[in-house]
């Protein structure tokens, strides 16, 4: 099942690219706006499939756990959020020379504003899941921290483009704001990835040779086995 698996997800996105192709506007522009739009459905795409995929684990830990079955409607509305969201932002990606108008100002709004429900809901929906290695409020406050973030450089992002500019000067501004903002939400991402619980930040030695209490053999062998006790062993399995 496995192997099957493997196979088609390719697939389905080589056809979900043609289908692409076939039924939008942006083949209208350049062969660069052409590559960057088809490469931002398939990132929508697997966006999409992570967010089924956090949807059922955390299903599975509140099930595991008992935890009331609101939290699992929750879950499942939160779901449809940002499936929403993916949607909106599809359609400003790939209509930006529709007929219809505002259809690609209208969407990015709309992507913007549930894109940060979801990720609100998402943080307190995860303040329930328990893990040894990082304290469920350290990883809160940070999840929370990235959310305020991303709630105001959407703001922003509104604002700048809903002034009257007629010399574009919001232009550069508004293209700053949305970079900061998708990085911002890439490391809100990363914050549900088992590899973040491993990191470990220490401040910079600095070592001058030939000072008093100098001992260079302290120096070689201290981060080596600081950094050893610091990680949990492999074998062990996390809950996120």
């Amino acid at each position: 099942m496995a192997i099957i698996n493997i196979w088609i997800f390719p697939l389905l996105i080589s056809l979900y690219s043609i289908v692409c192709l076939l039924v939008c506007d942006f083949t209208k522009y350049i062969p660069a706006k052409n590559a960057y739009t088809i490469m931002t459905n398939h990132i929508l795409l697997l966006l999409s499939v992570w967010m089924y995929l956090k949807y059922r684990e955390l299903k599975s830990f509140y099930r595991q756990a008992e935890v009331s079955n609101s939290y699992i409607k929750l879950s499942r509305v939160n779901l449809f959020i940002g499936i929403a969201a993916l949607t909106c932002y599809q359609l400003a990606v790939n209509f930006p020379a529709t007929k219809i108008n505002h259809v690609a100002l209208v969407c990015n709004k709309l992507a913007l504003l549930l894109a940060n429900l979801y990720i609100w809901f998402h943080a307190f929906l995860s303040l329930k899941i328990r893990d040894s290695n990082v304290p469920r409020w350290i990883l809160f406050l940070i999840r929370i921290t990235l959310a305020f973030v991303v709630f105001s450089l959407a703001a922003a992002m509104i604002q700048a483009n809903w002034v009257p500019d007629p010399a574009k000067q919001y232009v550069a501004i508004d293209a700053i704001y949305e970079w900061c903002c998708y990085f911002a939400f890439s490391v809100f991402l990363l914050t549900d990835s088992y590899e973040f619980r491993f990191l470990v930040f220490k401040p910079p030695k600095l070592i001058i040779r030939g000072c008093v209490g100098y001992n260079e053999r302290v120096f070689e062998s201290s981060d080596v086995s600081e950094d050893e006790d610091a990680l949990p062993p492999l074998s062990q399995t996390y809950v996120n």
